[in-house]
This record gives C-alpha cells, sequence and structure tokens, in this order.
C-alpha cells in the first residue's frame, strides 16, 4: 500500500474513532464546561511540558543505541504516533518512528531496538509508581482481583522486552534465525499472489546484525540506560501533576494515596488493554478507583474524562493534524493531500458561489426584514441583494483559478468573499450565508501560502487597462444615455444626475427612483448591467490568463543550452532541442528541459539533458516552474530509463511506440534476410544512379537542388513542415550537417536525408528523409542501405530509425485501455497515417524496438496534451490547413 492510501486509510479510521466513542466526546466536551478553568489550563500546560520529556525519553533511548535525534524533530513524531496507533491497533506507531528515522539516514534496526528499549524504561519507571499505588489500594482493601491480573499482565510484558533485548546481546543467532523464517513466510506468501519478492533478500541477515549492534551499545553504556528511565520517571511524575490539576479543576483535593492508585491503575489498563490506546477501558477503570477510595462517582468520572482528555483525545487531535508534515508523509503524500485541500478550497468556492445566486432568488425571512427595515432603505437593501448575486458569479469564476492555484484569483476570491458576507447581512440578516461566506475566507487564508500560481503579466496588465478603460467608457455610456434619454424615464436628468445614477447602478447595483415609461428606456437600462458585466468577465480572463510565451529564447540560453546539449546529449532527439521553438528550463545542477508552451500544456521534448544523478531534481524543477506559470508538464518521446523519476513526481506514462535501432557490426544485405534491400539496391546501380555522402558545407546552388526535392515531396504528400520532434528544410539547418544523396545517372538529386549528432552517443540517425515524386520505386531503400553501410564502416555502433508510432503499443497481456484504443487506430486508421508503411519500411533494416512514452499529469489532461502535441509538431493553424487540404482534394 502507498503512503498516500496509507494516509487515507488513516483518516477513514480517524473519523471512525471519532463516530464510533462520540457519546464519550460529548461527555468530555460536558466535562470542560464544568471544570474550573484556571486549573485545566496549568494541567494542559503541564501536560505540554509532559510530551516534551516524553519525547526526552525517545531521544536518549535512541542515543544509547547509536541514533541521533532532536526533540523538536521527535514530538511531532510522538502525536503522530499516538493518532496512528489508535488507527492500526498499536503497531504503527512504533513503525512511524522507525521509517521518520530511515528517512534522517538512520539505522531502522537500531532505531527499533532504541523503542524497544524506551519502551522498556517507560515501564519499568512506571513500576516506581505502580508498587506504591498497588500498595494504596491494598491498604484501603479496594485492590480488585482484575486490578492484580492487570498489573501482572504488565509485569509479564515487561520481563518479556527484556528478555528479547537479551536475546538479541547473548544469542543473536536465534534472532537472525527468526528474522530468516518471517522473511520466506512473507515471499511464500507473496508468490501466491503473483507478487515479487515482499522481503528483499538480505533483509533478515542485514536485520539481526543491526539488532545485535544496538543492544551490544546499550550495554556498553548502562549510564545512558539509567538515564532514559531517570528521565522517563520525571515525565510519569509529570502527568501525576497534571492528574492532580485536573482533580482541582472538577472536584477538590485529592490525598496523593489516591492520586498515586489512580494513575497507577489507569496506566495499566492503557498498557493491557485490547482496544486502542485503552479507550473505554481507561475511562472505566480510573472512575472505579477513583470511586472505591472515596471520591463521588460524579466526579471520579469527570476527572477520568478530563484527564483522558489532555492526556489521550487532544494530542491524538494534534497527531492526526501533524501526520502529513512528518517525513513518513511527504512526496506523494503532502503533495497529495495539499491538492486536494486546494481543490476542495475551489469546490467550496464554488458551492459558496450558487448559495449567492439561491439566496440572491429567496425572498429574506419575514422576522429578519422587520428588523432591517427600521435600518436600511429599501435601495440599498436592493442593492445588497444584486451585488451578492453579482458576486456569486464572480465566486463561480474565480473557483476555476482557485483550482488552477493563481495568486490573481486568491485575492479577487477574498474580495468577492468579503462582499458576499457583506451583502448577506444587508439584505436579510442571513447570518448562515455569511458564516459559510467566512469560513471559505478563513480557509483560503490558511492555505495562502499554496496560491502562487502566476497569471500573464501582459495580460493582467491589459485587463486591469480594460477594465478602467471599460469602466470609464460604460460610465460615459450610462451618464450620456440618461441625460439625452430621460424622456424615456419619470427623472428629467441632469449631467450631474445621470452620472450619479450610473455610478449606483454600477457600485450599489440600485436603481432608486429608475422608473423607465419605454420599452427603449428598460433596454438602455438593462444594457447598463450588461456592459458591466462584460467589463467584469473580461477584466477576470485576463487576470486569470497562464503565462504566454512570445518571444523566443534569447541567444545566452540558447549558447547554453547547446553547451549542455553537446556534452550530455545522447538520444535522436538532442539535436532537436536546440531548434528555434524551444524554450529552456535549467535546473541548478546543470540539466535542461527543452520545451514549448501550447494553451496550458508545457509540452517538454524527451527527458531532461544533462548528468543522470539530476534526472530527478531536473523533472521537479520543471514542473514545479509549470505549476508557478499555470501550465501543466508533459513529457514527449522519453526512454524508460527516467519512468520511476516521473511516476515518482506524480506523472502517468503512456506507451505511444517503438523506436528501431540497427546494430551496424551485424547489418548486411547478404543472405536471405537481405534480400529485399539487396534487390533494390543491385537495381538501381544497374541503373547508374549512386548514393554520395555530402560533407557541410553545402553550395547555394547544391542547397537549393535540395529544396527542390524537398518542396516536390511536401507537395506529393500534401503536407507542410513540421516542428517540435522534426526539423524542418532550413538553409542554415540542413548546410551545416552532412547529407546522403541518391543522384540519378545525369546527376540530378533524386532524394535525400540529412544526418544529424546524437554528441555522447556514438549512433548515426537523421532528420528530413525526402526523394522526388518520380524516383523510381526502392530509392530510399537505396538511400538507407547505403547510409547503413556508411555508417558501419566509420565505426559507429548503432543507426536509429526514429520512432514508429503506435507501433508495438497495446500488445500486450494487461496493457491499459488507452494503448489498447492506440492499437486500435493503429490497425484501421492507415488511410489517414500509414503506420504500418512506415514500420514496414523500418523492419527491412532488421531493428531492435525500444519503447517510447509519452508523460502526462493525469487521465484527464490527455487530450489536451495530444492536442499540444499536434500544435507543436503541425502548428498552430493545422486544423485550418487540414480542412483546406480536405476541401481542395474532394471537391
Amino acid at each position: 500500500m502507498n503512503r498516500v492510501w496509507f494516509l487515507r486509510v488513516l483518516v477513514v479510521a480517524f473519523i471512525w474513532v471519532v463516530v464510533s466513542r462520540l457519546t464519550e466526546i460529548e461527555a468530555l466536551a460536558r466535562a470542560f464546561l464544568q471544570a474550573r478553568w484556571e486549573w485545566l489550563l496549568a494541567a494542559g500546560l503541564i501536560q505540554g511540558l509532559y510530551f516534551l520529556v516524553f519525547a526526552a525519553v525517545y531521544q536518549s533511548a535512541f542515543d544509547t543505541v547509536g541514533v541521533r535525534a532532536r526533540i523538536r524533530h521527535l514530538l511531532p513524531v510522538v502525536f503522530a504516533s499516538i493518532a496512528v496507533s489508535v488507527a492500526t491497533r498499536g503497531i504503527g506507531g512504533a513503525v512511524l518512528f522507525v521509517d521518520d528515522a530511515s528517512r534522517r539516514g538512520e539505522s531502522p534496526g537500531r532505531t527499533a531496538v532504541g523503542m524497544l528499549l524506551s519502551l522498556i524504561a517507560d515501564l519499568t519507571a512506571f513500576m516506581l509508581v505502580l508498587v506504591p499505588g498497588v500498595v494504596v489500594l491494598l491498604v484501603f482493601h479496594a485492590l480488585e482481583p482484575y486490578e492484580v491480573v492487570a498489573a501482572a499482565i504488565l509485569v509479564a510484558i515487561v520481563s518479556a522486552l527484556c528478555g528479547v533485548m537479551l536475546v538479541g546481546l547473548w544469542r543473536p543467532g536465534w534472532v537472525r534465525s527468526l528474522l530468516r523464517g518471517l522473511q520466506r513466510m512473507a515471499n511464500a506468501i507473496g508468490a501466491k499472489f503473483h507478487r515479487a519478492e515482499l522481503v528483499p533478500s538480505g533483509w533478515a541477515d542485514r536485520s539481526s546484525d543491526e539488532f545485535a549492534n544496538a543492544t551490544s551499545a546499550m550495554a556498553a553504556h548502562p549510564l545512558r540506560l539509567v538515564r532514559t528511565i531517570g528521565i522517563a520517571l520525571g515525565a510519569h511524575i509529570l502527568d501525576l501533576a497534571s492528574l492532580y490539576l485536573v482533580a482541582l479543576a472538577f472536584y477538590g483535593k485529592i490525598g496523593i494515596g489516591p492520586l498515586v492508585a489512580g494513575y497507577a491503575m489507569a496506566i495499566v489498563f492503557w498498557t493491557v488493554s485490547i482496544t486502542p490506546q485503552g479507550i473505554g477501558v481507561v475511562e472505566g477503570g480510573m472512575t472505579l478507583v477513583f470511586a472505591s477510595l472515596g471520591v463521588p462517582v460524579e466526579k471520579a468520572t469527570l476527572i477520568a474524562l478530563g484527564f483522558r482528555g489532555l492526556t489521550f483525545w487532544l494530542p491524538m487531535a494534534a497527531g492526526f493534524f501533524v501526520l502529513r508534515r512528518l517525513r513518513s508523509f511527504t512526496g506523494d503524500v503532502e503533495t497529495q493531500t495539499t491538492l486536494w485541500g486546494v481543490r476542495a478550497a475551489a469546490i467550496l468556492t464554488g458551492v459558496t458561489g450558487l448559495v449567492n445566486l439561491i439566496s440572491g432568488i429567496i425572498p429574506s425571512l419575514h422576522d429578519r426584514m422587520v428588523v432591517l427595515e427600521s435600518v436600511l432603505p429599501l435601495a440599498v437593501r436592493h442593492g445588497a441583494r444584486l451585488a451578492a448575486v453579482t458576486a456569486g458569479l464572480a465566486l463561480l469564476f474565480l473557483a476555476i483559478g482557485l483550482w488552477r492555484r493563481k495568486r490573481a484569483a486568491w485575492y479577487l476570491t477574498l474580495l468577492a468573499l468579503a462582499v458576499s458576507l457583506v451583502s448577506h447581512l444587508i439584505k436579510g440578516l442571513d447570518y448562515e450565508e455569511a458564516a459559510l461566506a467566512a469560513l471559505t475566507g478563513a480557509w483560503l487564508v490558511v492555505l495562502r501560502s499554496h496560491y502562487q500560481t502566476r497569471s500573464d503579466p501582459p495580460s493582467v496588465r491589459r485587463g486591469l487597462v480594460a477594465a478602467v478603460v471599460a469602466s470609464g467608457l460604460a460610465l460615459t455610456y450610462g451618464a450620456v444615455g440618461f441625460y439625452l434619454l430621460d424622456r424615456h424615464f419619470h427623472v428629467n436628468f441632469g449631467f450631474s444626475a445621470a452620472v450619479r445614477q450610473t455610478l449606483m447602478m454600477f457600485a450599489a447595483y440600485s436603481d432608486p427612483g429608475l422608473q423607465p415609461i419605454t420599452g427603449y428606456g428598460r433596454y438602455f437600462a438593462d444594457s447598463i448591467y450588461v456592459v458591466g458585466a462584460l467589463t467584469m468577465v473580461y477584466a477576470l480572463v485576463m487576470l486569470l490568463r497562464p503565462v504566454l510565451l512570445r518571444a523566443s529564447a534569447s541567444a545566452d540560453d540558447r549558447a547554453r543550452a547547446q553547451g549542455t546539449v553537446e556534452q550530455f546529449g545522447r538520444s535522436s532527439l538532442a539535436r532537436f532541442t536546440l531548434f528555434p521553438d524551444k524554450w529552456y528550463y535549467f535546473s541548478p545542477n546543470g540539466s535542461i528541459v527543452a520545451y514549448a508552451v501550447k494553451g496550458r500544456i508545457a509540452l517538454a521534448l524527451g527527458d531532461p539533458i544533462g548528468p543522470e544523478r539530476d534526472a530527478a531534481p531536473a523533472i521537479e524543477g520543471f514542473q514545479t516552474l509549470c505549476v508557478r506559470n499555470d501550465w501543466r508538464a508533459a513529457f514527449y518521446q522519453t526512454l524508460p530509463d527516467y519512468l520511476h523519476h516521473y511516476r515518482a513526481t506524480g506523472f502517468l506514462a503512456l506507451h505511444i511506440g517503438d523506436e528501431g535501432i540497427v546494430d551496424l557490426g551485424a547489418f548486411s544485405i547478404e543472405g536471405k534476410e537481405g534480400k529485399a534491400l539487396r534487390s533494390a539496391v543491385n537495381r538501381l546501380s544497374r541503373l547508374n544512379y549512386r548514393a554520395v555522402l555530402h560533407e557541410p558545407l553545402l553550395s547555394d546552388p547544391f542547397l537549393e537542388e535540395l529544396r527542390l526535392v524537398s518542396n516536390d515531396w511536401l507537395t506529393s504528400m500534401r503536407g507542410a513542415e513540421k516542428g517540435f520532434s522534426l526539423g524542418w528544410f532550413d538553409d542554415e539547418y540542413i548546410r551545416t550537417g552532412p547529407v546522403m544523396v541518391v543522384h540519378d545517372p545525369d546527376g540530378r538529386v533524386m532524394a535525400f536525408a540529412n544526418i544529424i549528432p546524437e554528441y555522447q552517443q556514438n549512433e548515426l540517425t537523421i532528420d528530413l528523409m525526402r526523394r522526388r515524386a518520380s524516383a523510381p520505386s526502392g530509392t530510399m531503400d537505396f538511400l538507407f542501405a547505403n547510409l547503413l553501410q556508411w555508417g558501419k564502416d566509420r565505426g559507429y555502433a548503432t543507426f536509429n530509425l526514429g520512432l514508429s508510432p503506435l507501433a508495438g503499443v497495446g500488445q500486450q497481456a494487461g496493457a491499459p485501455a488507452v494503448e489498447r484504443a492506440l492499437h486500435f487506430l493503429y490497425e484501421h486508421l492507415n488511410q489517414f497515417y500509414n503506420f504500418k508503411g512506415l514500420h514496414t519500411f523500418k523492419e527491412k533494416f532488421r531493428p531492435r524496438w525500444f519503447p517510447r512514452y509519452l508523460i502526462y499529469p493525469d487521465r484527464a489532461s490527455l487530450p489536451t496534451v495530444a492536442l499540444a502535441i499536434i500544435r507543436a509538431d503541425a502548428g498552430d493553424r493545422f486544423l485550418w490547413d487540414y480542412v483546406r487540404e480536405f476541401w481542395q482534394h474532394h471537391r
């Protein structure tokens, strides 16, 4: 179970505990209301000090076995362990300490021994309290058989724990044998469910060695053990002091004997109870002990409930809320919980907007209106109703911006909520709706640090300017209209009155004295609101627009990117990252991500290029950049190497095709397998066709001849130049690289392919491969056969044929539904794009196929990402170009 689901299970378990014990919680609340608050507050302060000392017990125990820890780091884990122990029936709290220590780089085995030692020290110190407590009960003839049994069980537990420690010290081989047996058992269970090893090999030996080393360290420092027991005794004394103050708060002074006896039995039942953290048992046991020692039953119950409230219920609630701040719940869980917190706030904002709209329609309660009528005029109340409705519409729109973590949306939402709160109170004393607006605003204030997504600065400026200009024009429109059209109203407007009337309609949303007497008058009055609404909508759209990239990357950025690509590039896409249609993200450790932005999708080409150890930070850094700019990150044509990094960051992976790579050492056109290629090579050779490699720099006349071939090919394909993951015919680009050319007997260029570098990879690959429409059949076979032979002769290890889209997708058992759908397209839509023909051509060269992936944020974003890929490759006018070509072809 991953940590996201584990945290969700904890949430459900926490809710179940609260619901199942609601009666006890209600009794606790009633008890607190009956307390003397000065003593209860003092008890709370002492209890806070107790938890600090209790964290020091863990620190001392860990120090004894050689595990470093600080109290400020352990204190949240102490609280969280209480919540986790309740949800997991006691075992989860210890696991939390071990996991937290391992994430700090400490030994899990030593930490487990430290946990065991802290428990032994705590219970040993408690024995010094238990003995006097039992004596008191014995003296007062109040010692019950079940109390004796519980105390005996506790002594047995302490003895067993000490025995485990001694076995680890004196008989480490027994521990190793036990752990090996557990390892075999766990893996046997996993095998029945067709799972890989649940427990990795070597775990038993490694853990037993760590256990033995930790017990040896403890034996070597006995004074540290004594120190730990002393700190634990101090914690129990503080707990006793807290119980005494609780007794003062609910009852009055209580003797030291009954106090110690009640506390001792409470801890005994807490330890040996079968219920999580002794829920229900501790309260009942403590009440019975106090009652048997002369405390009235009602007061004894209040003392027990108050003490449990301070020592268990409140710390458990605190532990639940600090869970996701622990190291054990950072990363995916923190991301998920934060994400859903932001989304829940956006949903609540939308709900508040709907409530505003509904409240604006439903009449206010009569009793409340009677109160308002004596204070506020009708015009103001009517204006407040319209203001609430308008704020509701704005909240519905702004909820989308909050979902996208827009900082501007956060500010505007708080403003709209403030308007809502005041409007609800003015229009009808609707304090319920006002409370909802206040709650939503308070939640947004708590989450303020999560709203860091920027809007597009030029669009923000344009929206603000447009709002000001449109407001000025609308004011002029309304004032001049009222002044000139006053015959359509019952009021004769002077110019100043016309201005005031327009301002009132904009600011107060009311129309005092405005009574149109013609249809045109009503139309004009309504048009004022229409103009105001359109102004507001346009301004909001501009304020919430994602960051747009209007220019290309700077020359300095391109030079820096080129240096990184030349140093670390190792794929067929490396050269394409340097084309002018790319922007760059530079990681602090020297990696780059080349990307283009289409809509809200920041589409990266391939994996990050840079040091391998920097792959994960580069992916996370690019994701952070995208979140800040209100983009959704995606990576196109990635290798399998970094899939685990993408998935760890929260991305999904989709198999989109296979890349064919030819082993040049084994390449040959001889033999049965090379018959098809050999036939084309021999036939064109007999016709005096030649394949020649032209080194850079290419001359202008030769470049022009290549352009003619390229244009001829584009015309025959009814297509246009692509981009992003492919190159295009650019003079400088073609001129500066080697080109393999097929010449006819007269020396004319019939076909060509330009060769591009892969920098640190000893691999040959090409970009453009184009031929004349009049070229004889087999021309491209002839070109590639000669090109591969040329690469083999010059010592290249492999030849990259590039991506074969959708090839191999969805064919594996258990493939995702999306990949199976892509396989269907591959099989049935070849009339639109010849997927199979391209794959068949590449198969002639007997390549090995390697998967390539699309990395995308979530399933809902997949259509948008696919559209961004099409726009990046084919250009933003691709749809219009396709419709035009289709019309010209079919008319």
